[in-house]
């Protein structure tokens, strides 16, 4: 849903990316390992999740820089929707301004997996009360890997495999962890709900540090592709110069 930077594998650890957050984890996870495990294949339950972002780096010139953002993600079968949480005087500001590119670091995303596996993915525009559909050429625009198991589970479960498990189940997690070189990667996965608790990743020497809390959360009364009636659809290559 939202935009989204990448950066190197071995940097990347945040469940979605800057804009959406969702959607940068399974690369950070696909790092080889020699310590392969087994991750059972079930059918993933509806949820209804937020997600809490938080990320410092301490650059060389002394200077810590601090970033938090929330989300929340719905996800149902076949189909995610993904939502920055912004406070109401910042998308008021937001919704007025004059542009015609969407902004996806602001605007809800909605992914959809078709019968043959490929994905239709839409930026959701509210105040415009369009539906701005993207083609996958235009992925990279808007932050978004195209990868439907890091979309739908946040982590994607095949990338654990990559992972070595720490200890058993407990309390219905299992925690994962990868190191390589300074760099630590940890999972704390719900095998039941089939979604990562918490995902953090940090190097030894202190000088950055990401995390990101997934909590489980009320259904909304409505799920929000469901309020969609009457919205103008356009191609997000209508929007380029």
């Amino acid at each position: 849903m939202t935009a989204a930077i990448f950066i190197s594998v071995e940097k990347m650890i945040f469940l979605k990316n800057w804009v959406g957050g969702v959607k940068m984890l399974a690369t950070a996870l696909a790092l080889l390992s020699s310590m392969p495990v087994t991750v059972a294949a079930v059918n993933a339950p509806d949820q209804n999740l937020q997600v809490q972002h938080y990320s410092m780096v301490l650059g060389r010139d002394g200077v810590k820089r601090e970033t938090t953002f929330s989300e929340r993600l719905y996800r149902r079968n076949d189909q995610v929707w993904t939502e920055r949480l912004i406070a109401s005087e910042a998308a008021d500001e937001h919704d007025h301004s004059s542009h015609n590119h969407p902004d996806a670091g602001s605007s809800p995303m909605w992914v959809r997996r078709q019968a043959d596996g490929s994905l239709d993915a839409r930026l959701i525009e509210r105040h415009q009360r369009r539906i701005v559909k993207v083609d996958p050429q235009y992925y990279g625009n808007i932050g978004f890997n195209g990868n439907w198991g890091s979309t739908f589970y946040l982590s994607d479960p095949q990338s654990l495999k990559n992972m070595r498990a720490v200890g058993p189940v407990k309390d219905g997690v299992q925690l994962y962890e990868r190191k390589r070189g300074e760099l630590t990667v940890r999972v704390s996965w719900d095998v039941k709900g089939q979604y990562p608790r918490r995902v953090e990743s940090f190097d030894e020497h202190g000088l950055a540090r990401r995390q990101t809390l997934v909590s489980v959360i009320a259904a909304p009364p409505v799920l929000p592709w469901q309020t969609l009636a009457g919205y103008a659809e356009i191609d997000y290559s209508d929007l380029l110069d």
